[in-house]
């Protein structure tokens, strides 16, 4: 408990630009301000997840207490951010298991808070002889209850059946048809549907709750995490395995290049995401992140693997070709954890002497990258001074927010590639690049071009592991060689 409440803070940094593009905040020693909220509740007792609203910022502790803190931020002579005295942190609920907010990366949308809660029933009414009517005690039911952020009134509330106990709930969807998915403690995933625009409405109604199509499709494989985006879900199992679905064509051809496999009338089928790794050893996929275009997996060894949209440069690989599956992303350290914004990235690492430093990638506008105003392809060391302690990474478009806490009883997330691991990917390596060079070798003996372009196909259809679209590029460029070889012109 002591190293709970020594740990636990708040850091943030605001992001914004002036006329030139960089960023408007002054930069101190090691890169730009931090500044703690002075107004961190005093009785929280470790911070587990933070989410910023349009007028407050959502603090979550072990207790299952949900904190506001309202966004009132001041800048001082010197550039650096404060909180207002007026502002005080207020507790939304108690008892809540978890909370979800609209996914969208614009955070005027998060109109309303959706916490799961686990209540005692109410007692019946009593009957015309005075008793309730049962001699059963009060069960303990899982709730919905959804606040309006914006005052932290509850407005509505759903209560589930004894014999359902959830653990996690995320949001997908429009406010005209909110998806709600709720996972349950045996892997499971139910889904319900809210239309917001009657959340004020004072009327009592009953909500289907109904079975996901992966739960039913594969009744025996456990969910322990959800991920949502605006128009998609992403589920991850107990094996480490990746599964997603895209609700909209839009978002499928941003995340897998084109609308190939897409049916628009079974949205909800779900789709494998698999890691490619040439060692062999099974790599499981321990942390998710994603917006509306791209998303990131980070394996049980500490490696990033991105796919989706890369216009600008927001996958970190170096180019700007989209990925339609999971491509390792090459980082400088250890990988702590991974957020996935617009149209940037962002990725919290740990030095070998434990410090911590803030990576991004994609587009720099708006100081959405901080010390980064043009933007980059790859991960870049950012202007932010990152506490030893910080544990996750998130961001608005007005500000960057670091939490921190420690918990000594948390085992880490991922390892090192075992030796073995790593000493067997040396050897493979040295075993395909000698390959390639006696395919080399033999195209040099070969009598004519064509002969040379139809070996170089086999090399790179066979041998080479390449990205779809790259291999398809690849093979329309040899076949314009061979077309423009075999001309009269050529000849």
């Amino acid at each position: 408990m002591a190293i709970f409440k020594y740990t636990q803070a708040l850091y943030m940094q605001r992001l914004g630009s002036g006329g030139s593009g960089r960023p408007s905040f002054n930069s101190g020693r090691g890169g730009g301000q931090l500044v703690c909220p002075a107004v961190i509740p005093p009785q929280a007792l470790g911070f587990r997840r933070t989410q910023p609203t349009r007028d407050h910022l959502l603090l979550w502790d072990y207790q299952g207490t949900l904190f506001m803190l309202r966004n009132g931020v001041i800048s001082s002579l010197h550039g650096q951010l404060t909180w207002r005295r007026a502002a005080r942190p207020s507790i939304l609920c108690r008892h809540a298991k978890d909370f979800a907010v609209d996914p969208r990366s614009d955070i005027s949308h998060r109109m309303y808070v959706y916490v799961l809660v686990s209540r005692m029933d109410a007692p019946l009414a009593p009957n015309a002889a005075g008793t309730s009517g049962s001699t059963l005690p009060p069960k303990r039911c899982d709730c919905v209850e959804v606040y309006q952020q914006d005052n932290g009134l509850r407005v509505f509330r759903m209560t589930f059946h004894s014999s359902l106990t959830f653990t996690q709930i995320r949001l997908t969807g429009t406010e005209f048809n909110r998806t709600l998915l709720l996972l349950t403690n045996t892997g499971k995933v139910f889904a319900l549907y809210v239309n917001e625009a009657h959340l004020n409405t004072p009327r009592s109604y009953t909500v289907q709750l109904s079975l996901k199509k992966i739960s039913n499709l594969m009744p025996t494989m456990s969910i322990t995490k959800l991920h949502t985006g605006f128009n998609s879900a992403l589920y991850l199992t107990t094996e480490g395995t990746v599964y997603i679905e895209v609700h909209s064509a839009g978002v499928y051809r941003q995340l897998f290049g084109s609308n190939v496999g897409f049916d628009p009338q079974d949205i909800h089928v779900p789709i494998p995401l698999s890691i490619t790794n040439k060692v062999p050893i099974t790599n499981r996929v321990v942390k998710c992140s994603m917006s509306l275009t791209h998303l990131g997996l980070v394996d049980d060894c500490g490696q990033l693997y991105m796919q989706g949209c890369n216009r600008y440069g927001q996958l970190g690989t170096g180019d700007k070709i989209d990925r339609g599956e999971p491509t390792k992303v090459a980082l400088t350290s250890a990988l702590v954890d991974v957020w996935c914004g617009l149209n940037h990235s962002l990725a919290l690492l740990q030095g070998g002497s434990g410090s911590r430093e803030v990576h991004g990638c994609g587009c720099g506008a708006g100081g959405r990258l901080p010390g980064c105003p043009d933007g980059s392809a790859v991960f870049v060391k950012l202007s932010v001074q990152a506490p030893r302690c910080t544990r996750s990474i998130c961001a608005s478009k007005d500000c960057l927010y670091l939490l921190c806490n420690f918990d000594i009883d948390e085992p880490p997330v991922t390892y090192p590639m075992p030796v073995e691991a790593k000493d067997k990917q040396e050897r493979d390596v040295h075993k395909e690049r000698e390959r390639l060079r006696t395919h080399l070798t033999l195209m040099k003996d070969c009598d004519s071009m064509q002969e040379q372009l139809d070996m170089l196909r086999g090399t790179i259809q066979t041998h080479m592991t390449l990205s779809p679209t790259h291999r398809d590029f690849l093979d329309q460029a040899i076949t314009t060689i061979q077309h423009s070889s075999s001309s009269p012109m050529d000849s």
